[in-house]
């Protein structure tokens, strides 16, 4: 081999020992990377400010530990079958978890039952019936209800009108019975009314009225009525800020958002799932600006 050949030999086995190098690299750190988990988000249909404050805790958790996030926030007909029917197009997607806003309880908890062993489950609301292996992030909606009644009773109420949607959904119902009961305890009247496409309410003008949906809090703040309501968008706070609401009771949604793919994430890693009860907060216009309340409803992304 003459001494050119040698040159070019030994340059080729550099070159191939240098690319050799570099992909032993690229794998070791590769390994070091955790994997990117898939994880859905099935709202309840109500999208748009409602829900920004969520859709910001859970971004968060997502940039932080590397989990590719797809929110859904629309369902064609019977909306409460038609997430339930969603719910199990997305598994067979090949998810890791779920996050779920639930609109009918009973239908989730039915398709949960033949959902893959390893799919982890958040709620972000009550509990969902007969399901194991999934966990609850949300305020106690008995206890909303209870401070949505003491709202009425320190605003000198002696007497309101509840008005309820057309599609109860768990949440609402369990908001009512803590709202009925305190309103009970306090001695204040109350009448239920349904807003829904086909009922039209009667003149609030005046009255003190009670929602305990977030749409329909922020539909009553046009009525002239004096709203007590549960929510935060952007919509609700101005009608707190310039009076057409009197007072409303929220949770950090962005809290809400952040543990509940949190604890997807804890799930995944072999923990056992944990529900967590968040603390609820009665917010005035006297009050919506101060510590700690402007970090609940202003939370910084």
């Amino acid at each position: 081999m003459s001494r050119n050949e040698r040159h070019l030999f030994v340059g080729v086995l550099l070159v191939l020992a240098a690319a050799l190098a570099v992909m032993l690299v690229q794998n070791t750190l590769m390994s070091g990377q955790p994997a990117i988990r898939r994880v859905s988000v099935l709202l309840d249909g109500e999208d748009g400010a409602y829900w920004q404050n969520f859709r910001l805790g859970v971004d968060r958790a997502a940039r932080e530990h590397s989990v590719d996030v797809r929110y859904i926030t629309r369902y064609e007909g019977a909306a409460g079958a038609a997430q339930a029917e969603l719910l199990r197009k997305e598994w067979e997607g090949e998810l890791d978890g779920v996050i779920l806003v639930p609109l009918d309880g009973a239908a989730l908890s039915e398709a949960l039952e033949e959902a893959p062993a390893g799919l982890a489950v958040a709620v972000a609301g009550p509990a969902l019936p007969e399901v194991k292996n999934a966990c609850s992030v949300s305020a106690s909606p008995e206890e909303m209800g209870r401070r949505l009644a003491d709202a009425v009773a320190d605003g000198g109420v002696e007497s309101c009108a509840v008005v309820r949607s057309g599609g109860e959904s768990e949440t609402e119902r369990r908001r009512y019975q803590g709202l009925e009961e305190g309103l009970r305890a306090h001695g204040v009247r109350w009448e239920t009314l349904t807003m829904d496409e086909s009922s039209a309410l009667p003149d609030l003008t005046g009255r003190a009225v009670v929602a305990l949906e977030p749409a329909i809090t922020e539909a009553l703040c046009g009525t002239g009525g004096k709203v007590y309501g549960v929510g935060a968008s952007t919509g609700i706070l101005n009608a707190l800020e310039n009076g057409a609401a009197a007072a409303l009771v929220v949770q950090s949604d962005y809290d809400a958002g952040y543990l509940s793919l949190m604890s997807l994430l804890a799930a995944l890693d072999g923990e056992k799932p944990q529900d967590q009860v968040l603390a609820c907060y009665t917010v005035t216009a006297e009050n919506m600006f101060t510590d700690p309340i402007d970090q609940i409803l202003f939370p910084v992304a």
